[in-house]
């Protein structure tokens, strides 16, 4: 992977395949945007239609992914990945999530890339919205394996707060693939609930494409919480089982199981 020094627009798709206890699909067109946190604001003054905490056509508000007093995200998610020995002073940070589009955004799912000046991935971080205005993130070590966490977050109202998600994201010069697999076990088997994925081709981010995708996808941020909604409809019909929000746990971050066993090391 060569090494990312651009901001990008993503193009391409989401989709959703429960296997358990009942099928049900569906897959949508999205883009997302691809950005250099450290350059947020250079990238504002060259673009007419993206604006930072305040309203445009296209914009991004540093409190849709960070926790108060709403600073730059990057110097949230450095505080995650000090820690862990995971980020110096030479890392970049990226972030790829839906902007704002007239002053709307919900976003499932933020994620964040911290790249090594050795043009590799160390770390990246997924930050997971509900639609009771909850979030939470896992941290995981990139590896070569995909990384492995508990499921502790209140998502979908027809899952219980059980199993592990299995991460797989590839970065590669023109394409970008974040998937992720719920599973649980149960009887001694492994069950595959469900695999979310993203999967977008690299374009640039200028004005002409804010605009040109302005109109392929109006009012996209509106439309993903209302699919949100109506998939969740669909689900109730078929007669899922739903399950009661239950209070977020007030640590925020979750560790992947590799980190916690590189922990559990470093304390012995």
């Amino acid at each position: 992977m060569s090494f990312i020094s651009n901001n990008y627009i993503y193009k391409g798709h989401v989709s959703h395949y429960r296997f358990h206890p009942k099928v049900h699909k569906f897959k949508y067109r999205v883009f997302k945007l691809f950005i250099d946190l450290e350059e947020i604001e250079k990238i504002e003054k060259k673009l007419i239609f993206f604006s930072i905490n305040k309203f445009n056509l296209f914009s991004f508000y540093f409190k849709d992914h960070t926790e108060k007093p709403y600073g730059n995200p990057l110097e949230w998610v450095k505080s995650i990945l000090i820690p862990q020995t995971l980020f110096n002073k030479n890392d970049k940070i990226f972030i790829l999530c839906y902007p704002r589009i007239l002053g709307y955004v919900f976003n499932p799912l933020t994620t964040y890339f911290c790249i090594g000046k050795n043009k590799k991935i160390k770390a990246i971080i997924y930050e997971v919205h509900n639609t009771f205005g909850d979030r939470h993130y896992y941290l995981t070590k990139y590896t070569d394996k995909n990384e492995v966490a508990e499921k502790i977050f209140y998502v979908s109202p027809f899952f219980k707060i059980e199993g592990q998600y299995e991460f797989e994201t590839k970065l590669n010069n023109n394409s970008l693939k974040v998937k992720i697999k719920y599973s649980k076990r149960e009887n001694n088997k492994n069950i595959n609930l469900l695999n979310a994925l993203f999967y977008g081709k690299k374009t640039e981010l200028n004005n002409r494409n804010l605009i040109v995708f302005f109109f392929i996808y109006p009012l996209m941020t509106a439309k993903v919480i209302y699919s949100i909604h109506l998939q969740a409809f669909f689900l109730w019909v078929k007669g899922m089982k739903y399950f009661n929000k239950t209070k977020p746990s007030k640590d925020i971050i979750t560790l992947s199981k590799t980190l916690i066993k590189n922990n559990n090391k470093n304390d012995k």
